[in-house]
Formats: C-alpha cells, structure tokens, sequence
C-alpha cells in the first residue's frame, strides 16, 4: 500500500466505483490559518512602518517631557505668588541654574526673624529639577545675569509683586524656551 500523501486534498471512498463510472472523491475543507509568506509579509510591513515611524514618536514623548518640566517650574512660581498672597509672607524660590534645581521657601515667622525661611512642598515634592531635554541657558533676576551664580533667590512679596525674572531654556533641539515673571503682578508668562 503506498504512503498516504502529507496533504490529502482529496480522498476516494472505500467502495468501488461500477463500470464507467468515476470513483467518488471526499473534498477536504481547506485548513484555517495563514502560511508563512503572508505572516512574513506582515512582519515586514509592521517593520517598516515602526522604523517610518519611529523620528514622530520620539519627537513626541520628548515634546511631552518638555512640557511637563514647563509646567512644573511655572507651577512652582505660580504656588510661591499664590503662598506668598495668600499667607501675608514673603516667598522666595531659589533656583540653582547650574544644577537645573528650583524649590520654594517661606518666612517661617516674619515678626521675628526675617531671614529664616522653611521649604514649602509643592505637590508632595520639596523641589524641581530640570531634567531631560531642558537646560537653563540664561537667567535674569530684577535685571542681573544670573546663570552664573550657584544660586538665585526670586522674591514673592505679600501684595503679589515679584523681582523680574526672565529664565531662558534651551531643549534637546536647540530651541529657546523663556518664562517670565511680571515684577508688577508676579504673573508667569511662557514665551518660544
């Protein structure tokens, strides 16, 4: 008896057939799946547009890194001109440009000592750090360079007002980033 076939499409059944007549034939449905060239073609397309792709993501998760660090330092001068507002106390936050660290402090008792200042925490956390694609290029504080310093104290006065600041920052791809802070109200502004 020979050797079955591996891919029986067809089978006879075990009568025979009469004289003239044709011997009946079982058709097999076809098998469900896929072979292998349509999985490999698959593969190759996905391949290709992941590689397309991949610049437009990249340039996304780091616009999106970009504009969380944004938004925490602007939130950080926001929360020091509403704290100093809101208590009647003098606000600074100091900002270490070299090290991209800013935090927020507040006079512990004015009627006392002036000088003494406690850390505020903003959002569970007791500071800001610049990190990924954002570094500090240049910083102007009431009309002074300083970039240079290793730190600069930004003052929140109780009536809303604060030293101008200009605070420029440079991204991953070269492009400038300035926040800036009104000396009459305190209001931060986002330019770039």
């Amino acid at each position: 008896m020979p050797p079955a076939p591996l891919w029986p499409i067809a089978r006879r059944t075990p009568h025979r057939a009469g004289p003239g007549l044709l011997p009946r034939v079982a058709v097999l449905p076809p098998r469900a799946g896929f072979t292998l060239i349509e999985l490999t073609v698959v593969m190759a397309v996905i391949a290709i547009l992941f590689f397309a792709l991949q610049p437009t993501f990249v340039g996304m998760v780091r616009g999106a890194q970009e504009r969380a660090a944004l938004g925490e330092l602007v939130g950080l001068f926001n929360h020091a001109r509403t704290e100093a507002v809101g208590s009647g106390r003098l606000v600074r936050v100091i900002c270490e440009p070299r090290e991209g660290l800013f935090w927020a402090e507040a006079q512990a008792d004015p009627e006392q000592d002036r000088s003494q200042f406690d850390r505020l925490r903003i959002l569970g956390r007791s500071e800001v750090r610049m990190s990924g694609p954002l570094t500090v290029a240049a910083m102007t504080v009431s009309g002074l360079e300083m970039a240079d310093q290793p730190a600069a104290p930004v003052y929140f006065y109780p009536d809303g007002r604060t030293d101008g600041v200009s605070l420029s920052l440079i991204d991953g791809t070269g492009r400038e980033v300035t926040i800036l802070l009104s000396s009459a109200t305190g209001r931060v502004r986002i330019r770039g």
